[in-house]
């Protein structure tokens, strides 16, 4: 009997010992696949739609979450990995809120003032595509540097700016108490449509005109409603007809684009724990392409609050050039 024991826990032993283990993933989050589309929602070997698909999963399954991307989140799937494009889960919680960010959000730890024509690119690569380029003075926040490459959000994927075109890099305050009146405690932007076809030069006035009524300094306690202070989204306030998303679908309104900004502001409330998020609400379950999927904030027909619960006066401030939105807050 004893002989079986022994051999019985070897045996076990010798198992968990080949076996990956649950503890080398930490989980942050729960989560679900989509209830809102009835098919089923594939997994990938790789956060890429053209790679092997491990599984299909029905609406509605548990999913547990161990990292996110721009366009997908990864999962504990088995012993492994597998990766689900972020606008097929629904329901997504922290494990725990004491010790994890708000789900989505990136922090970032620099940003950048351009100085001369720069190519933003789809990899780490001066030879892959060109996703856009930004010209002297346009704004970008940043995530990290790695190997001599910024790289941050470029709508739904990573975008890479080669560190040798950038004069300096501005450093965010990596702790709200070190941030001041030229230390931002927190950036974020996001890129819009520069083509001059059609209604977009409209939708580009919008973003200019909304981005500078956004622009203002909230004192302890003192909220921003989003409508309040950049609209009314009229002509008479100065707003453009254009490009919309309305009832589910694209048209146009008077004021196009305005989400673009309430959404980029989003973005960098989420980084700071001390902006208490009141109103927000998304577009819908597709959300809108110029943000990662489940972090964007609509605003006209709905609305976006949020409440300056620090200790001191915060200052927002908004950039717009060649297809950058930046938003920057600061102490002041």
């Amino acid at each position: 009997m004893t002989k079986r024991i022994i051999a019985l826990t070897l045996a076990i032993c010798a198992m968990l010992a080949i076996m990956p283990s649950y503890a080398q993933y930490n989980v942050l989050y729960t989560g679900r696949t989509t209830t809102y589309y009835d098919g089923y929602t594939n997994t990938y070997v790789a956060p890429d739609k053209n790679s092997k698909v491990l599984d299909s999963f029905k609406p509605g399954t548990p999913i547990q979450i161990i990292s996110v991307l721009p366009n997908y989140v990864g999962i504990l799937h088995g012993n492994s990995i597998g990766y689900i494009l972020r606008g097929r889960i629904e329901d997504v919680k922290p494990l725990n809120p004491a010790t994890t960010p708000p789900y989505g959000v990136f922090f970032h730890r620099y940003y950048a003032t351009m100085w001369q024509d720069t190519p933003v690119k789809a990899a780490a690569d001066s030879n892959s595509e060109t996703l856009i380029t930004l010209h002297s003075g346009a704004k970008v926040g940043i995530i990290d540097v790695i190997d001599g490459w910024a790289y941050f959000i470029y709508r739904r994927q990573w975008g890479y700016i080669d560190t040798r075109y950038l004069a300096e890099l501005g450093r965010v305050a990596p702790d709200v108490s070190l941030g001041d009146a030229n230390t931002p405690i927190a950036v974020y932007n996001s890129f819009y449509n520069i083509s001059e076809e059609g209604l977009n030069p409209n939708r580009i006035s919008n973003l200019k005109l909304g981005s500078s009524k956004m622009s203002k300094t909230l004192a302890p306690g003192q909220s921003l409603d989003f409508n309040g202070e950049v609209g009314p989204f009229t002509a008479g306030n100065g707003y453009l007809e254009a490009g919309a998303l309305k009832d589910g679908g694209w048209g146009t309104a008077t004021g196009g684009g305005s989400c673009q900004i309430s959404s980029t502001l989003y973005n960098v409330v989420l980084q700071l724990t001390g902006l208490t998020v009141l109103v927000r609400a998304p577009h819908g379950p597709g959300g809108v392409s110029y943000i990662p999927h489940g972090v964007d904030a609509t605003s006209g027909g709905l609305n976006f609050v949020f409440r300056n619960d620090y200790s001191f006066a915060v200052r927002i401030s908004a950039h717009v050039q060649d297809g950058s939105l930046f938003v920057a807050i600061y102490k002041a």
